[in-house]
């Protein structure tokens, strides 16, 4: 029996994408598969993940046009064969002891639809320079707060679906990823935390998100943030910021920028600079989980 599926979508990231299945294989059990999704990339990836497949270090793999990363990982959701889901990116940093704790946690609570963790963001490298101190250069997303309060009154809240693992069993409750979101999970998380689906949460920190130029947030940042605003309106019944509002918190961006420390000498490539913003984020982790006794939050039946 197969009890995880590791679920990755992927375009024209290959050293990335190298560098990130190299650690998921190393920590992979005997009874969890890899599938990746790739979007007809042109840099080499179909050919490395080819090799792979013959290797029998993954179990399957698709490179052909899709419609996005929702599309994408539905394509794996619908071929995977594990009791459990677990979405992994190909270019963020994540911990595997927590991904194992989450998983033995799901398999011995049945009546469990997903489980999600803690986790933080880097989404601004030039801190590296600025702080150094990895507690410092990321940050910390904090959703244990809104958590406890959908456990009083089942108020819906964003949050981020790196930490998820989710039961396949379950789907017909939580749902498919939603294809006209390009970053799917503002959805998903609104929509599963409103719903009926039985959220437990990991106060243990399990990924760092690492904010890359080819990031679908970045890439599709405006057409998220209109998004994000009809969902508010939906789900919230809040309406879009004023203009002056806008305005106001484009300045305080802008002063906030203001204040950062400044860093010297010439930018450095991102692709360059990624190997040590992945060793930043994994020591983040290492920390932040060593601050306290992480625990699983579990709503009453």
């Amino acid at each position: 029996m197969t009890t995880l599926s590791y679920i990755i979508a992927t375009r024209n990231k290959l050293p990335y994408l190298k560098a990130g299945l190299e650690k998921l294989i190393a920590h992979k059990k005997p009874d969890e598969e890899i599938l990746v999704a790739d979007g007809a990339s042109t840099d080499g990836t179909p050919e490395y993940l080819a090799e792979l497949k013959a290797a029998g270090k993954i179990e399957y793999f698709v490179s052909e046009k899709d419609f996005g990363l929702a599309h994408a990982l539905n394509k794996l959701v619908l071929v995977s064969n594990g009791t459990l889901l677990k979405y992994l990116t190909d270019d963020d940093a994540f911990d595997y002891g927590v991904i194992q704790k989450c998983r033995t946690f799901m398999l011995e609570h049945p009546e469990v639809d997903l489980v999600n963790t803690e986790g933080g963001s880097l989404n601004d490298p030039s801190r590296m320079a600025a702080y150094q101190d990895p507690l410092q250069v990321v940050r910390a997303l904090n959703y244990e707060e809104p958590y406890k309060q959908w456990q009083q009154d089942h108020t819906p809240f964003y949050f981020c679906d790196l930490g998820i693992i989710f039961r396949r069993s379950s789907l017909p409750v939580t749902g498919f990823w939603n294809v006209l979101f390009p970053g799917p999970d503002i959805e998903l998380s609104l929509r599963t935390s409103k719903g009926r689906v039985n959220i437990a949460w990991y106060t243990g920190y399990s990924y760092v998100n690492i904010s890359n130029p080819q990031s679908v947030s970045v890439v599709f940042m405006q057409k998220t943030k209109r998004l994000t605003e009809r969902l508010d309106k939906l789900y919230f019944d809040k309406n879009p910021d004023s203009l002056i509002v806008r305005k106001l918190k484009v300045l305080r961006n802008k002063l906030r920028s203001g204040l950062m420390p400044k860093t010297s000498g010439t930018s450095i490539p991102f692709q360059e600079q990624w190997p040590e913003l992945i060793k930043t984020s994994e020591k983040w982790l290492e920390l932040k989980n060593l601050q306290k006794e992480p625990e699983f939050l579990v709503k009453p039946l």
